[in-house]
């Protein structure tokens, strides 16, 4: 008698299974999270985020607020643009005062380089800008450029290269064109 319940439960496993993996994937897919804190002061803040998937898009929602008035909400979508071979995101935050900070972020990796953009935008239309590239050098070594342009156009430039040996070097260039240079070693002893 139990060999032949261990046999229906395995038989009823096996259809379980197969009917799952062979079951069309579900368009849309979402996850909702809401959660209150109290204070020992008895000030309240609630937070809630969803998010969703679907057709490659994801999209995620959530705000914070307290039980003063205080908060902000968020909103942002991300996926993969087949068409410029790019990853994306973009995004926004709105504080309960109105004002909002939204982003644009792309990334991508051809020709051996991978580079990223992003752009921030303030609440009073102020812009900066943070492209980052990162390649593998004609000796080696991995080397990560960035270049962060900020809202007065002041920029800045952030080179670091590892060699794979544990040296870093890290080179700073400020708006005047002042640079400065810092090199690390690490070394791992055997034990």
């Amino acid at each position: 008698m139990a060999r032949k319940l261990n046999t229906m439960t395995t038989l009823a496993a096996f259809a379980l299974t197969a009917s799952l993996a062979l079951a069309p994937a579900a368009d849309a897919q979402a996850r909702n999270r809401q959660s209150t804190v109290t204070g020992a002061n008895g000030r309240t803040a609630t937070s809630q985020r969803t998010v969703a998937r679907e057709n490659g898009v994801k999209t995620r929602t959530g705000s914070v607020q307290t039980g003063q008035g205080y908060g902000a909400t968020r909103n942002s979508q991300s996926g993969y643009d087949q068409e410029s071979g790019q990853r994306y995101r973009s995004g926004s935050t709105t504080m309960n005062s109105g004002q909002t900070v939204s982003h644009d972020t792309t990334a991508s990796c051809a020709n051996g380089a991978c580079n990223r953009s992003q752009t921030v935008t303030g609440p009073n239309g102020q812009t900066a800008t943070h492209d980052v590239t990162r390649t593998v050098d004609e000796n080696g070594n991995y080397v990560k450029s960035g270049t962060t342009t900020g809202a007065s156009g002041d920029v800045y430039n952030r080179d670091v290269t590892r060699d794979g040996e544990g040296t870093k070097t890290t080179t700073v260039t400020d708006p005047n064109g002042e640079t400065s240079t810092r090199t690390r070693w690490i070394t791992v002893e055997p034990h």
